[in-house]
């Protein structure tokens, strides 16, 4: 992308006050989820645990601790690129579908955060 039209995205997004709004809450959501689930990683031998099935029996096996990372880096992933597609969808005069986009962000964030956060205290309680 341009120089040009990178601040032509960024002069619209301003000027519309409550779609920045809501780019704004998601990036926010996104960054305090972060920061949460973050936090509550603490080190361990073996805090996941997996779920393997072949369409029969159910097996758990035990994962290593660095696995909670990419918790963190989907819920970065999911903010940054649903803050891209609203901005796209809104250069191209979809600014309704640009919101839904954000707010879904936001519903997909905190959903993901509760996930996180359970699977993370089913390994503190092993």
């Amino acid at each position: 992308m341009e120089k040009a039209n990178i601040k032509e995205s960024l002069s619209i997004i301003i000027a519309d006050r409550s779609f920045l709004r809501v780019s704004l809450t998601l990036l926010f959501v996104g960054i305090v989820t972060c920061m949460i689930v973050g936090f509550n990683i603490h080190v361990s031998d073996v805090t996941v645990y997996s779920r393997y099935t072949a369409f029969g029996e159910a097996h758990f096996y035990k994962s290593h601790w660095e696995y909670l990372l990419l918790f963190v880096l989907f819920n970065a992933f999911v903010a940054v690129s649903h803050t891209a597609v609203m901005v796209k969808l809104h250069s191209i005069q979809r600014r309704q579908t640009g919101l839904l986009v954000g707010w879904m962000g936001v519903i997909i964030l905190l959903v993901a955060t509760v996930y996180a956060l359970a699977v993370i205290q089913l390994g503190q309680a092993a």
